[in-house]
């Protein structure tokens, strides 16, 4: 079994030792297209050629973030890889990595399949705002619609647990759907712990984003005044962004480092012929 504290331990000294390096990635993949996809739509208007632009945007902004997660996970995976060498790695597995993303994303909405099924056949309707209308809603198929939500939640969390070395093989095992399999075998004994990890992680992340944009909101405001709402939402946008690329960055280096330990271990249990 992978020690997660041993885990830890290494990623904070890749942390410690690469941070140059790993800054300098997230600010080229994640940071920069994270604030040009908040620009869209604040400080610039989404008419004409915006609105065609806007979609491609931040779809390429999404390519850029897959590409920035397998340039680190290079980097946290082999101290001898720099920059050049990450950046070239990570642009030969994304198409790889991009296949087996889509087909999770799929696998993702197919888990809630049922649930909207039931959820539809409930009577319920789910407004413009967002709300959800339950006055003729039928309650069997509502709880049974909400069951399997929870239900396809547990398993999707299971499932998050289980893929947490999967950019790490499709990057030094050069591995395309293989690789889920492969990241089955190398987390198996670690589910429970890895699903902690992943909890935790989403705490801490969301309460530093909220505690953090509702402060520079403020501040914005301020400064800005009531007359520049766009530019407030830019100025969180920016903020949100950086939050963002510092903690995929901590994420990256502890799935890669969990790679690398969960590969060990299975070296150090392979009988001697």
């Amino acid at each position: 079994m992978v020690r997660i504290g041993d885990v830890w331990d290494r990623t904070v000294d890749v942390l410690r030792g690469r941070t140059a390096i790993l800054m300098s990635i997230a600010l080229m993949t994640l940071v920069l297209p994270g604030v040009v996809a908040g620009a869209l739509g604040t400080v610039v208007p989404l008419s004409g050629a915006f609105v065609v632009a806007a979609p491609l945007i931040r779809l390429g902004a999404l390519v850029l973030l897959v590409l920035g997660v397998l340039a680190m996970t290079a980097v946290a995976s082999d101290p001898a890889v720099d920059r050049p060498q990450a950046l070239r790695l990570a642009g030969q597995r994304l198409l790889p990595a991009l296949g087996v993303l889509v087909a999770l994303v799929i696998a993702a909405i197919l888990l809630f399949v049922p649930a909207g099924v039931l959820f539809k056949l409930s009577g319920a309707v789910l407004n413009g705002a967002g709300s959800v209308d339950m006055s003729h809603a039928v309650s069997g198929y509502a709880a049974g619609a909400a069951l399997l939500v929870f239900l396809a939640a547990i398993l999707g969390l299971w499932l998050s647990a289980r893929i947490v070395p999967l950019f790490g093989i499709i990057v030094n095992e050069r591995r395309g759907f293989g690789a889920l399999r492969r990241s089955l075998a190398l987390t198996r004994g670690s589910t429970m712990k890895l699903i902690g990890v992943l909890i935790l992680y989403f705490i801490i992340t969301t309460v530093a984003m909220l505690a953090a944009t509702s402060v520079v909101g403020v501040i914005a405001r301020l400064l800005l005044g009531g007359d520049a709402p766009g530019g407030v939402v830019f100025v969180v946008a920016v903020v949100r962004a950086l939050i963002s690329a510092g903690a995929t960055m901590v994420q990256s280096v502890f799935y890669a480092r969990f790679y690398v330990a969960a590969v060990e271990r299975e070296q150090r249990t392979v009988p001697l012929a």
